[in-house]
């Protein structure tokens, strides 16, 4: 599986792009498509906190995880690489399926290279 990241301009141009991995049925029940595994809407993320816990820099941006089941090019436009230490959310933990796509980003990144 991958694990990307996306950063779409508002929640509408989410819906829209969504539209595209999502199937409907003769009953009008909507799900993804065969080549993603799962998705976690994150919405506008804080990246500071005030001391009595009201955020103070919130991201403008619609973020959205997406775990494939095979690598895909959509949203490319809309890929993001958070450095692996700043990352808000994985799927049920697994912090490495996203550290594989920053690395496959970013070879040269202290955080992929490993000392054997």
């Amino acid at each position: 599986m991958i694990f990307k990241k996306y950063e779409f301009t508002d929640e509408a141009a989410w819906q829209t792009a969504k539209a595209s991995i999502t199937t409907t049925d003769a009953e009008g029940n909507v799900s993804y498509t065969s080549d993603v595994n799962a998705v976690a809407e994150i919405g506008n993320i804080c990246y500071a906190y005030d001391d009595e816990g009201n955020c103070d820099n919130l991201s403008t941006l619609w973020s959205v995880d997406i775990l494939w089941n095979q690598d895909s090019d959509k949203f490319s436009s809309e890929a993001v690489y958070p450095e692996p230490g700043d990352v808000k959310h994985s799927f049920a933990g697994n912090d490495s399926l996203y550290l594989n796509s920053y690395c496959a980003k970013y070879p040269d990144s202290p955080h992929c290279n490993i000392e054997q």
